[in-house]
């Protein structure tokens, strides 16, 4: 197998991996998708990858669903471990980065155009202040843009606190179940899309995929999903907003979102988002948008790559 010049950028979430190349850190090659679940260890995943492109590469920027906090990484929602140093010195001996996944996504922000993301609500201006980037997945990712520095979090691990009906029956039935109350993360993913949907239809199995409770438009227990999910969406990026003071802009990425954020939903989704009692004023005055590129994390790899 022939070695490349390449760099592999690769996104690795709790379910998916996204994997590429590039050569000049502007345009990606080679892009494949893969679940995790087919691979025992992420070696076996990157060597599955150069043998079907039949190139290998000895550069990587890699973005996981987990806190980089050493060498050790040990993913979030999944049982995926690896040391980086053990997986530079076998795989990327010219150099390995790796990094939290909506870290890696949010280097992506500075490169949008204007076709490439949907502004919801009519602000227009941005006032000078940092930016957050919000990503139900498998797990919820959230990351800070402050002054172009990137901060990774798990924002994603705060309490949902108490408000209206469905959600408080929603809530005591988790703690029920768990015993424990429940995340935005627990609620605002995917395993809490399947969870609302049982718990409205009072049912152990949906008997739907996620993407299809989210757009289904006849069922009554996926509409009052769907609603409820809106309303945590706004609720949770008006919490993330006002903690991070994101003046310019909170950012929304992912398949769960796009599914969500249809075009007869945006004008109450920015109602809720800016509904407060003591700071509608400033939330008012906060732009969102949605982002539309699926391939995010490959997208902020290239902006690396470009630094390299």
């Amino acid at each position: 197998m022939k070695e490349s010049n390449c760099i592999l950028i690769a996104e690795l979430g709790a379910t998916n991996a996204r994997i590429a190349l590039t050569r000049d850190g502007t345009t990606l090659i080679e892009s494949k998708e893969y679940l995790l679940t087919d691979f025992s260890t992420v070696d076996y995943l990157f060597e599955a990858y150069f043998e079907e492109i039949k190139q290998k590469a000895t550069r990587g920027i890699i973005g996981v669903a987990a806190p980089v906090l050493g060498e050790e990484v040990r993913f979030t929602n999944n049982n995926i471990m690896f040391n980086q140093r053990t997986l530079k010195d076998k795989i990327f001996s010219k150099g390995l980065k790796v990094i939290n996944d909506l870290e890696l996504q949010a280097y992506a922000l500075e490169d949008l155009g204007d076709e490439e993301v949907l502004r919801i609500g009519e602000i227009e201006e941005e006032k000078k202040g940092s930016k957050v980037l919000i990503s139900p997945g498998s797990g919820l990712g959230l990351a800070g843009i402050v002054d172009k520095q990137i901060i990774f979090t798990e924002g994603g691990h705060l309490n949902i606190p108490p408000d209206s009906q469905d959600i408080n029956e929603i809530l005591k039935k988790f703690k029920q179940d768990r015993g424990r109350n429940p995340t935005f993360e627990d609620l605002m993913s995917g395993k809490g899309v399947n969870y609302i949907y049982k718990c409205f239809s009072n049912s152990k199995n949906s008997g739907y995929s996620n993407e299809e409770i989210l757009v289904n438009k006849v069922d009554s227990d996926c509409f009052k999903t769907r609603k409820l999910m809106l309303y945590l969406l706004a609720t949770y990026a008006k919490y993330i907003a006002l903690i991070w003071g994101a003046t310019s802009g909170v950012y929304f990425s992912g398949s769960i979102v796009n599914s969500l954020l249809q075009p007869e939903e945006l004008e109450s989704f920015r109602a809720d988002f800016e509904n407060s009692s003591t700071m509608q004023e400033l939330l008012v005055t906060i732009p969102i948008f949605l982002i539309k590129d699926l391939n995010l994390g490959l997208r902020g790899g290239l902006v690396l790559a470009l630094r390299d």
